[in-house]
């Protein structure tokens, strides 16, 4: 399969219900944000994307960004690791490496949702060597569960309590609306008050420290002149 968002926004064009998911062993076109690849070798990770058509503004669909990683680090931690950590916007790190990643992508009708579908990536068990070979020049800054536990994982266990944890804060977020899931990703976010640097394309770099998000998802970063930025998409790399 080329990818699991590609074919599932087809099917959702094509009126696929909410709940409609798609999973591959292996991707030949696995993305990331900013247009970047997600290595997707067959027999060893997850690779799995999610359909929902909530009643929900197309300016608040960054949240699903933010449920996912809550839902990517509780996951991860029940498996075993003690060093999960959320990196804005859509990444899991285990002592600053990547293993996991979301990519939220939406279709709108006007201002509202039409639907919005949620990939996920989870390096579960590919090795150091593996990484290696696949990554080339990004295998340093990233891991997987087997590296960090020392053995192998269920991957089928994986997505079924991935499923089961999204299920329970999708529900969270429709019932309850954002204040849960906003208070739940700024505690297992791992750079609160850090010094950071925001590169956004076309511009400048520029510092300042991460105070939080806002009500949308989006980063605010506080500058050296006490200028509150809102950072919608964009690398935020810590200092």
């Amino acid at each position: 399969m080329e990818s699991t968002n590609t074919t599932l926004i087809e099917l959702g064009e094509k009126g696929a219900s909410e709940g409609t998911i798609v999973i591959a062993d292996r991707q030949t076109g696995g993305r990331g944000r900013l247009d970047r690849t997600w290595i997707s070798p067959a027999g060893t990770n997850l690779y799995i994307s999610i359909l929902f058509r909530p009643e929900l503004a197309a300016s608040d669909a960054a949240l699903f960004t933010l449920i996912a990683s809550i839902v990517l680090n509780k996951v991860i931690e029940k498996s075993g690791v003690s060093e999960a950590k959320i990196k804005w916007p859509n990444d899991i790190q285990i002592q600053g490496k990547k293993v996991a990643g979301v990519l939220t992508e939406i279709r709108t009708k006007r201002e509202m949702v039409d639907f919005i579908v949620l990939g996920i990536g989870v390096n579960i068990n590919m090795t150091r060597e593996n990484m290696d070979k696949e990554m080339g020049k990004v295998a340093h800054i990233a891991t997987s569960l087997k590296e960090n536990l020392g053995k192998e994982i269920n991957r089928s266990k994986f997505a079924a309590d991935l499923l089961l944890e999204l299920e329970t804060w999708y529900q969270i977020f429709i019932n309850n609306g954002k204040a849960k899931v906003l208070t739940q990703w700024t505690s297992a976010w791992g750079d609160l008050n850090k010094r950071v640097q925001v590169r956004i394309q076309d511009q400048e770099p520029y510092e300042g420290a991460a105070i939080g998000v806002d009500e949308r998802g989006y980063l605010m970063v506080k500058t050296d002149d006490g200028e509150i930025n809102k950072i919608i998409a964009g690398d935020v790399v810590v200092l």
